[in-house]
């Protein structure tokens, strides 16, 4: 029987790479090589291969024949084409939860929304609270009971991370806070197109953002 540990080797290596994608520390169009990532974490070429081919999947890395690997750019085609499709996924959420959250899935939501204050507040770097932020959007997609849906917002709000790093000023999150509230009151009243306004809103307002400064290379 094969060990567990050459996959769980993969794993670690996979998650540790895709966390210093997705927290910029490693930056769009950063080049890395095999050797130099076996160098780092003290391993053979063969689970970084694993775990960079993992990545290409995931379409954070890019890969060049006899060159190496490319850190993934964000394009403004690809922003507005995940914005897009974000609230595509999310307004799916709302119907289902206008149609059929609990008083008590709705409590939780707004202490969610209450969370991402408290963060707001207590971190200068925010990075908390996009985590905290994403968690609302996540736990509305977990009241659907669809695990589909799920991974699908997953897998998009863990690609926009890159970009909603650098929109989180403080102005920003407070209104971001005060729209999660405002999104649980017209859920629990049964207000469906109220609160598609105020989800477009939310969504878009990070594009807009992008789009005043002319382009996503000045954010990185």
């Amino acid at each position: 029987m094969r060990s567990d540990m050459p996959n769980n080797l993969v794993n670690d290596i996979y998650v540790s790479l895709k966390q210093d994608i997705l927290w910029l520390r490693l930056k769009p169009k950063t080049m890395l090589t095999e050797t130099y990532l076996a160098e780092i974490y003290k391993t053979s070429k063969t689970p970084i291969r694993e775990a960079l081919s993992m990545l290409v999947r995931d379409e954070l890395v890019s890969v060049f024949p006899r060159k190496g690997y490319m850190v993934t750019d964000v394009s403004m085609s690809d922003m507005r084409d995940m914005h897009q499709y974000r609230y595509i996924l999310e307004n799916a959420n709302l119907v289902h939860a206008v149609k059929y959250a609990t008083k008590e899935q709705l409590a939780h939501l707004d202490e969610l929304a209450e969370m991402d204050r408290y963060y707001t507040e207590d971190d200068p770097h925010f990075s908390k609270e996009v985590v905290c932020n994403n968690a609302f959007h996540f736990y509305l997609a977990e009241m659907t009971g669809n695990r589909i849906l799920l991974k699908q917002l997953t897998d998009t709000l863990e690609k926009l991370q890159r970009i909603m790093y650098f929109v989180a000023e403080k102005d920003y999150m407070f209104r971001g806070c005060e729209e999660h509230h405002q999104l649980v009151r017209h859920i629990a009243d049964k207000e469906l197109e109220k609160a598609q306004i105020i989800l477009h809103h939310h969504i878009s307002e990070v594009l807009e953002h992008i789009s005043k400064m002319r382009g996503i290379s000045k954010l990185f």
